[in-house]
């Protein structure tokens, strides 16, 4: 159904002019509009215009040539004009037998039509159109290019439309005018869409290379005769010219006060021969080497033997960094003696900064372990080292790490001992420490036991609990929603020895699921783990939500709804569509509760409640409902008044206007009912049956609708 509604809406706005404007109609013979009239109903004679068809279009030499036929019923040879683009081009003359052929001269274009011109009474008629781009100026390809040598050879074609013989071509290398030559050699084939003008439109030009080393550019361009005004550029192609040496710096490292020095080099002039090649140092010749190591992957064009591996250049140890550059020497043709290879830097770390060891916190230290950080500039570390001494003992490292690592904690720890630390930043160059100290706590007090509930109130929860500790200095309460993160705390007093303790939690909300806590305190002790437990205070059940989904569902298009719900404090859930139950269940507990049932199929205007029972019988009732969307208006019923003098009848129309079904009479001063089929998309009419006239057009298309509104109109 909802492929039909939404078809029936291209077709209703493609269809809305015809179907709202009141319009006479057409005159025509008796026998061309019964049943209705055809689209076309000529039956011969004079005063018709002509026919025909154009035929095919062709770019020649002289223009373009054109095929086809026209006639006109009143006789004589008829006048065929030629447009290209729109503009006209020339004219042709159909023969007796109704054929026409000629060539018109070329006018820029895309498209070519022509017309029929009319002999007697009647009108011109176009009787069709060839799609052709017509140009006047050149066209071409330049397809390759080739190296051989010291040689360039370019190949491509070019040809004008304006003639069937060569036309120059002009080559520009690096922007400068090189060679002028003819496109006469002869092709495989004939260009593509110029079948006409033959083969020999092919040229091949052959230039010496750049005599500079780098990329090249050559672009050809072909020049134009006769009509048009622009030197066609067919492409442009690069390539390059080398003479200069060539090569890598693969590797620059420092190993202590040494560095390697690694790559390759050769001379395209003598790819056999070695290479000299000079390494700097921050801008100073340090060493010049051959380059004859072995390096296969350089392949069979050069050799394997161009590389370098230098191992033992002497290392600046400078702190900072420094730059090696490899330049190779120019054996023989090129415009360089030397050609810089690469550059590479080293580095030699600066000193490192002095580590600064953070102040111990609330959470760094315990009776089984001691937690460090530590910050400042990293720059020029390579790693930290941590060492430590236990009660004025003797130092040893505990850990090793990277320069981002800043915290360790250490876990080999005795309760109630003082340790201190010492963190050492370092490279290979430099190293500075820094030291802290601190005891380790006393182990933590007797953990609480028995936690329970003893009064549940709607903002109150009173716990008890059993005291195992003794010589605590207080207690801490805690309590907090469950799910929540933040934490309620209060202290209170501490029994003097072990004993049974209570204590009550106000301010909390109703029907809230809480969690709570318990721990005991002393100075210089763990924290200790806290005892925990749960409870719900009173109050009537909460409906934290009540969905359907889908919301809102397509009129006419049916969908099965499902109903989801959430509640807290509720020990039974009723779920209704009106007074049908759909689902009721009662459970023990009153925690979080979480469900769904179906709610059945329909197309929307449905509501659904949810009852949420507590267990002392307090209720909280929740809706939701279930729209009913549609974009056109939803009609159950149209009751029409005839206040004309003439009886009128009330029709369906589809949504393309043409006639369904006579739904009823409607006498004149009489009144009818008139109900659209359900789910059915129509137009409604009144007309009068002896003129056709549109007495009432109801102004929209409706969806029928048994729900649908009732409309009252008068009209006639």
């Amino acid at each position: 159904m909802r492929r039909l509604i939404q078809a029936a809406v291209v077709a209703a706005v493609a269809a809305a002019g015809g179907m709202l404007a009141q319009v006479a109609p057409a005159h025509a013979s008796p026998m061309c509009d019964r049943p209705k009239p055809p689209p076309a109903c000529d039956t011969g004679g004079p005063g018709l215009p002509p026919r025909g068809k154009l035929g095919t279009a062709t770019r020649v030499p002289a223009g373009v040539a054109v095929t086809g036929q026209a006639e006109d019923p009143d006789g004589g040879n008829v006048r065929v004009d030629i447009t290209i683009g729109g503009k006209k081009a020339g004219s042709v003359t159909a023969g007796a037998d109704g054929r026409f052929s000629g060539t018109v001269p070329a006018v820029v274009g895309g498209n070519v039509c022509a017309t029929a011109i009319n002999n007697g009474p009647g009108h011109d008629v176009g009787i069709g159109c060839v799609p052709l781009a017509v140009g006047v100026d050149p066209v071409g390809s330049f397809d390759r290019i080739d190296r051989s040598g010291t040689t360039v050879t370019l190949h491509g074609w070019a040809l004008d439309p304006d003639t069937a013989g060569a036309v120059d071509v002009q080559v520009l290398q690096n922007g400068s005018l090189v060679a002028t030559t003819q496109a006469n050699r002869a092709l495989a084939a004939a260009p593509a869409g110029y079948a006409a003008y033959g083969t020999a439109h092919g040229f091949t030009v052959q230039l010496p290379e750049h005599p500079s080393d780098g990329e090249h550019i050559v672009c050809v361009r072909a020049v134009n005769v006769g009509a048009g005004s622009v030197n066609t550029q067919l492409g442009c192609r690069t390539y390059t010219v080398r003479h200069d040496p060539i090569g890598t710096v693969d590797e620059v490292t420092r190993v202590g006060g040494t560095v390697r020095v690694r790559g390759w080099a050769v001379d395209p002039d003598e790819p056999r021969a070695p290479v000299q090649v000079e390494i700097y140092e921050d801008g100073a010749l340090v060493r010049t080497v051959t380059a004859s190591a072995h390096r296969p992957e350089l392949g069979p064009e050069y050799g394997p033997a161009h590389g370098f591996d230098v191992t033992d250049l002497p290392a600046t140890m400078r702190p900072g960094a420094h730059t090696i550059c490899v330049q190779a020497v120019n054996r023989s043709h090129g415009g360089n003696d030397r050609v810089q290879l690469g550059c590479r830097d080293y580095t030699v770390p600066v000193p490192v900064p002095t580590p600064v060891i953070e102040p111990f916190g609330q959470w760094s230290i315990y009776s089984t372990s001691i937690a460090l950080r530590w910050a400042g500039n990293t720059t020029g570390v390579t790693d930290y080292r941590v060492e430590r001494s236990t009660t004025g003992g003797a130092w040893h490292e505990i850990y090793r790490g990277r320069a981002d690592i800043r915290w360790l904690t250490d876990r080999d720890v005795t309760p109630a001992t003082r340790y201190c630390y010492r963190v050492i930043a370092f490279n290979e160059a430099s190293q500075a420490a820094s030291e802290t100290c601190a005891t380790t706590l006393h182990p933590a007090l007797p953990k609480p036991s028995g936690l329970t509930v003893v009064a549940e109130g709607e903002a109150s929860l009173q716990i008890r609990w059993n005291d195992n500790a003794e010589g605590e200095d207080n207690y801490v309460v805690g309590w907090r929603p469950v799910g929540e993160e933040t934490w309620k705390n209060v202290t209170i007093p501490a029994n003097p020895g072990t004993g049974v303790m209570t204590y009550t939690i106000k301010g909390l909300t109703s029907s809230t699921h809480y969690e709570f806590g318990v721990l005991p305190r002393r100075a210089g002790h763990d924290a200790g783990e806290s005892l925990n437990g749960t409870a719900w205070t009173k109050g009537a059940p909460k409906v934290e939500s009540f969905t359907s989904s889908p919301a809102a569902v397509q009129a006419c298009v049916n969908a099965k709804i499902t109903l989801s719900w959430r509640t807290t404090g509720a020990n039974r859930v009723v779920v209704k569509r009106g007074d049908a139950t759909l689902y009721d269940k009662t459970q023990n507990t009153v925690a979080s509760w979480t469900g769904e049932v179906a709610g059945g199929t329909h197309d929307g205007n449905v509501a659904y409640t949810l009852t949420a029972y507590g267990p002392d019988g307090r209720t909280t009732t929740a809706t939701v409902g279930v729209q009913r969307v549609s974009q056109y208006p939803l009609l159950g019923a149209l009751e029409f008044t005839n206040t004309g003098w003439y009886q009128l009848e009330a029709w369906y129309f589809d949504l393309q206007g043409n006639p369904i079904k006579k739904i009823a009479d409607v006498p004149s001063g009489g009144r009818t009912l008139i109900r659209p089929e359900h789910c059915t998309l129509a137009r409604i009419q009144v007309i009068d049956p002896n003129t056709r006239r549109v007495a009432f057009n109801y102004p929209t298309i409706v969806l029928g609708h048994k729900e649908g509104h009732l409309d009252q109109r008068a009209g006639g």
